[in-house]
């Protein structure tokens, strides 16, 4: 970590005298935005038109991925989070675990980016970033990562949403049949 992140970590960390309905609004947008998401991608999934279906799928994909590549970057990097080191406020309680790359920031950044290329009108797609932007500085703003590691999340989150629309998916019959077998 250097000094440049500490830095912008501390004019984005919401200090003891940040006005308290921004701090309480600021946890609860951190703690619900990724499960709004993703129930609303599984609901989509199961119950929307083909096309509909297909992007929510497509969308859960970029989740799943973003999860396992996070899983498995965080124990690459043994960063330690703000909060070890003594530095800003810490609004949320959370584990002292490794930091890099931020888990909400990849998975905001994964579901709206693959969300995003599903055809749509140009002010949701502004909309979803937006929103996966707001996820990354509000786990900053309540104290629990350092910029580099939402940055770094948003990026791996782009590069699952692009792997999710590379990936092959199965057709509707296909899934059916494999559901079928599973049952």
């Amino acid at each position: 970590m250097n000094a440049l992140d500490h830095t912008l970590f501390l004019s984005l960390n919401l200090g003891p005298g940040a006005p308290p309905w921004l701090i309480e609004a600021t946890l609860a947008f951190s703690a619900s935005l990724l499960y709004v998401a993703g129930a609303a991608a599984l609901v989509v999934a199961l119950a929307a038109t083909p096309p509909l279906r297909r992007a929510a799928q497509r969308v859960l994909l970029a989740m799943v991925l973003g999860t396992l590549a996070v899983e498995l970057l965080k124990r690459g990097f043994n960063r330690p989070r703000p909060m070890a080191l003594g530095l800003g406020q810490q609004w949320l309680a959370h584990e002292a675990g490794h930091s890099f790359p931020s888990a909400h920031a990849t998975l905001a950044m994964a579901c709206a980016l693959a969300a995003a290329m599903a055809p749509q009108t140009g002010g949701t797609r502004a909309l979803l970033l937006a929103l996966a932007l707001a996820e990354g500085w509000s786990r900053i703003a309540v104290g629990v990562h350092f910029p580099t590691d939402v940055l770094a999340g948003w990026c791996l989150g782009a590069l699952c949403a692009w792997a999710a629309w590379r990936l092959p998916v199965p057709d509707d019959a296909r899934l059916r049949r494999w559901l079928t077998r599973w049952r």
